[in-house]
């Protein structure tokens, strides 16, 4: 899916379903290959979920191996949800840009 195209994509499913619903897969290799993840993100599919979030902390082969994958599985949206800097990749369609406002002090902020 083009990058400028997944914000357009989660309006009109709001739009529609009033919901959208976003699977979280953790390119952990321990926990799975990046073809069982592949796996994973099609049954997710299957059972109504409109895009694919990819994260956790990992190395960016890794990464990048399991967003290929799932890509090639699913035609819906692979959204980045990086833990740190090595959960960013090309490869995705989209990354959420994430702030923590945990503080009392507004420098931090």
């Amino acid at each position: 899916m083009a990058k400028d195209k997944v914000w357009q994509y989660l309006q009109k499913v709001l739009a529609q379903d009033q919901v959208a619903h976003l699977t979280l897969i953790d390119p952990d290799p321990l926990n799975q290959s990046p073809e069982e993840a592949a796996k994973i993100a099609k049954l997710a599919m299957d059972a109504g979920s409109d895009a694919i979030m990819v994260g956790g902390s990992t190395a960016q082969g890794i990464l990048d191996k399991t967003i290929l994958a799932i890509k090639k599985a699913v035609k819906k949206p692979v959204i980045l949800f990086p833990g740190n800097v090595n959960g960013v990749s090309p490869h995705a369609d989209a990354i959420f840009f994430m702030s923590l406002f945990n503080s009392t002090n507004p420098y931090f902020l």
